[in-house]
Formats: structure tokens, sequence, C-alpha cells
């Protein structure tokens, strides 16, 4: 079995969001000192920024888990299959081999 450091017990790497939230503060603080509106009018658009980018943020984060859920409910679907034809191969060849070893001789 492989193992894969980075992701925890439920699956998220924890490696990705360290940099996206080092991103976010380094970017609103240098918004903050280069822009040129009143401080009231930068925190404004800031927060109604980080508020659009949270938004966008939950939503690609709700597409990613539902996609890996469609995923995990298909992957499972296609292993019972598969496990479920091999079982019945299985019984086909044991009900050829019991055929094969009742039959009289020539």
């Amino acid at each position: 079995m492989e193992v894969y450091p980075n992701i925890n017990e439920d699956g998220r790497d924890a490696t990705n969001i360290a940099p996206f939230v080092l991103g976010v503060v380094v970017g609103a603080g240098i918004a903050l000192l280069l822009a040129p509106a009143l401080g009231r009018d930068t925190r404004r658009r800031v927060g109604s920024t980080v508020r659009r980018w949270s938004d966008g943020a939950r939503q690609a984060v709700k597409r990613t888990r539902d996609s890996l859920n469609e995923l995990k409910k298909d992957a499972r679907s296609a292993i019972d299959t598969g496990r479920e034809e091999y079982l019945r191969s299985r019984m086909t060849q044991e009900d050829q081999g019991a055929r094969t070893s009742h039959s009289p001789g020539p």
C-alpha cells in the first residue's frame, strides 16, 4: 500500500492551503499599502474582494468534493461489477469442472 505523507485522514492535501492563505494575506496587505483611496473605502473594497474570493473558493471546494464523491461512487460500482463478474466466471468454471469429472469416460 502506498503512503501519501501530505494527505490527512480526510484525504485533503494540507500543503496546498498554506500558500493560498499566505498569498491572500500578502495581497491584501499590498493592496492596503498601495491603494490611493481613503482607508474606509479601501477596507470596504478589500472586504468585498475577500468575500467574493471566499465564496468562489467555497464553491470550488464544493464542486471538487462533489466530483470526488461521484468518482468514488463510480469506482465502487466498477469494483462491485468486476467482483460479480469474477465470481460468476468462477462459478461457471467450477460447474464445467464438476460436469467433466462426473461424465462417463470413453
